[in-house]
């Protein structure tokens, strides 16, 4: 039930946010605007949301009226101000939506179930199947959801919808999945439309990396306006958030930092380059670095899965004080250093964040090394600092950002520029 209570400090939407509009072909743009200014603060009421969207006190009426009908949001209470009628505070109704968030990683499968507060409220992990047959993959993707739905009982009619996070290169408009390097026998899939069929929800796919900037900036308050989020996982990828919007390049396959060089005196790379991080700092390369230099012993690096176990076993030794391994760790965290480092000369960034399945191995090497690389490369120092920290939202964060993004996409039926708060 609603309660009264006097006026208190409370966690105000970011300052300097979008404005909505009065125009009505843009409703669906303003619902979503006050939905997430109300999922963001902790208690809002119609006069804070009149201020922070521009929008008239009769549109906001009607727009806070439509969120509680449809069960998006709820009274929560009210607040006295002076001598005035007490105002009525709104907060999201968590219950009242959920999507299912999916990223696809040539090691592993990882599924969520989000709620409209954007809190995971189920996930599954399970290993992405040894194939080439794409097919075997997807059966065991919709094993994954149906196993989540099934374990949360969540009504069919408050799903949203399902996004997927998938290593590109991809066709965004039409949801396919083309030559993805470390997907065999992924030359030419339908992921879209296979899911769609198989489930029968609206599904969104978009890039891994990209995916994870999204999410990142969706559910963390630490979020910065311009930052690259850089994603680490059987591949290496990057999530470029310019001006609180998400950048996706030409084809929506932006972030490809594969072949940007950590190591200019390194190895030739296929490309041409030298020292690219696609030769130096991958995880088979890394592991097959520590196999040869007797840190570990021998690993199939065909198997992304044996791998992944590897690298995690390489980081248990430097944390353990390994000498090999914990040289082996700092030496990709100087290469990622010289590429973070680049990339905010290129785009002018105040914040790099890593993250992705890898991000517990490298984490303690990579927040000793990088700041320093990078303040060292960064040519606007004088102007503004950058700021180099891990995820917010831990492993996850590329499915939790595939969710949001089929959250928004599907419960306003809003274009696929996801709104970004700033």
């Amino acid at each position: 039930m609603p309660h009264e209570r006097d006026s208190a400090p409370r966690r105000p939407p970011a300052p300097g946010g979008r404005r909505g509009t009065n125009l009505p072909r843009v409703a669906d743009y303003n619902q979503m605007l006050v939905l997430d200014l109300v999922r963001r603060t902790t208690g809002i009421s119609r006069v804070e949301l009149v201020q922070h969207t521009g929008l008239t006190a009769q549109t906001l009426s009607n727009i806070t009226r439509r969120l509680l009908g449809a069960g998006l949001i709820r009274e929560s209470g009210r607040e006295n101000i002076g001598t005035g009628a007490p105002r009525t505070l709104f907060e999201v109704e968590a219950t009242g939506r959920y999507s299912i968030g999916l990223h696809i990683d040539p090691a592993r499968l990882t599924c969520i179930v989000l709620d409209l507060a954007g809190e995971v409220v189920a996930s599954n992990v399970r290993p992405t199947p040894n194939t080439a047959d794409p097919a075997d993959v997807i059966e065991e993707i919709a094993a994954a959801i149906s196993a989540l739905i099934e374990e949360t009982a969540v009504p069919a009619p408050r799903i949203a919808g399902i996004g997927v996070a998938t290593p590109g290169p991809l066709d965004v408009a039409r949801g396919v999945v083309i030559d993805a390097p470390n997907l065999p026998g992924w030359e030419l899939v339908d992921l879209r439309q296979d899911l769609e069929a198989r489930m029968g929800y609206t599904v969104i796919i978009e890039k891994d990396a990209t995916a994870a900037a999204l999410g990142e900036t969706w559910s963390s308050q630490a979020a910065s306006r311009n930052m690259a989020f850089v994603y680490l996982g059987t591949g290496v990828a990057a999530g470029v958030i310019l001006d609180g919007d998400v950048a996706r390049g030409a084809s929506s396959n932006i972030g490809d930092i594969g072949h940007m060089s950590g190591a200019p005196d390194g190895p030739l790379c296929y490309c041409g380059g030298r020292g690219c991080l696609a030769t130096t700092a991958m995880p088979a390369s890394i592991v097959g670095e520590a196999v040869d230099r007797g840190a570990l012993d021998q690993v199939d690096l065909d198997d992304p899965r044996a791998v992944e176990i590897a690298l995690a076993e390489l980081g248990r030794l430097a944390a353990d004080g390994r000498p090999a391994a914990a040289e082996i760790l700092d030496h990709v965290a100087h290469s990622f250093g010289r590429v973070a480092g680049q990339l905010a000369n290129a785009l002018d960034l105040d914040a790099i964040v890593f993250g992705g399945p890898q991000w517990p191995t490298f984490e303690t090497s990579f927040l000793r090394v990088v700041p320093g690389e990078v303040e060292n490369l960064f040519v606007h120092r004088a102007l503004h600092g950058v700021t180099v920290r891990g995820t917010s939202i831990g492993e996850h964060v590329g499915a939790v950002g595939a969710a949001s993004l089929a959250m928004w996409s599907t419960t306003f039926d809003a274009p696929r520029q996801l709104f970004l708060p700033h």
